[in-house]
């Protein structure tokens, strides 16, 4: 690429190509677009901000080191959150107990009651559905590290299970099994939240799970 080449209308695999080459501003480029993302990942999985930014910022640390072992016939966004997920479980392991935070600390004050009051019925249901949000994330402490990733690639990431299979060097029948057993231990600890709260291609994926 020459200096004044627009790199903010590369795609990620001509920016990833670049950096193999040592374009250090395809890197900056990449970290730009994706360090939101990544460090979303890394916090749904570890369920700590902290332990989050620690994962995102060695993320890109090995990115940059093992760029070279990307092959431009796999697309690098899948590679880039199998290697976000690789260091978020790798972290848990090295970790007896992890630590949980809210989603949003403002949102709630003194004793946990809502720093919101609604006043109309729509904003009633948005307010509803943040609590279902926050209350979904705060329970993702009783799954295993490889049913949370499922869980958190398939429902907030929007992975197809082709794709989730990949990023955790398994197979799709493993992968229908961990999102079945986030399922039902979500169930139990959320039962007193309507079951409406599910994410539809979360129950689609848990109907599956019965015909294995």
């Amino acid at each position: 690429m020459t200096k004044d080449h627009d790199i903010r209308s590369d795609s990620d695999e001509e920016l990833a190509a670049a950096l193999q080459k040592g374009d250090e501003r395809a890197f900056d480029e990449l970290v730009r677009r994706h360090q939101g993302r990544v460090y979303a990942v890394a916090y749904r999985v570890t369920n700590n901000r902290e332990d989050a930014l620690d994962v995102a910022q060695e993320t890109f640390v090995k990115v940059h080191r093992k760029i070279g072992t990307w092959r431009p016939r796999s697309g690098f966004l899948p590679w880039l959150i199998r290697m976000t997920v690789n260091q978020s479980i790798d972290l848990l392991r090295r970790h007896k107990r992890h630590r949980h935070a809210p989603l949003d600390e403002s949102w709630t004050v003194g004793d946990g009651a809502s720093a919101i009051e609604p006043t109309t019925e729509d904003t009633r249901q948005e307010v509803g559905a943040r609590e279902i949000a926050e209350r979904v994330h705060g329970a993702l402490h009783v799954l295993s590290p490889a049913q949370k990733t499922v869980f958190t690639l398939r429902h907030y990431e929007g992975m197809q299970l082709a794709e989730i299979a990949e990023i955790m060097g398994c197979t799709v029948g493993s992968v229908k099994v961990h999102l079945f057993r986030s399922l039902k231990k979500l169930q139990k600890e959320l039962q007193d939240l309507r079951r409406d709260w599910l994410p539809e291609r979360s129950m689609e994926s848990s109907k599956e799970h019965k015909d294995l």
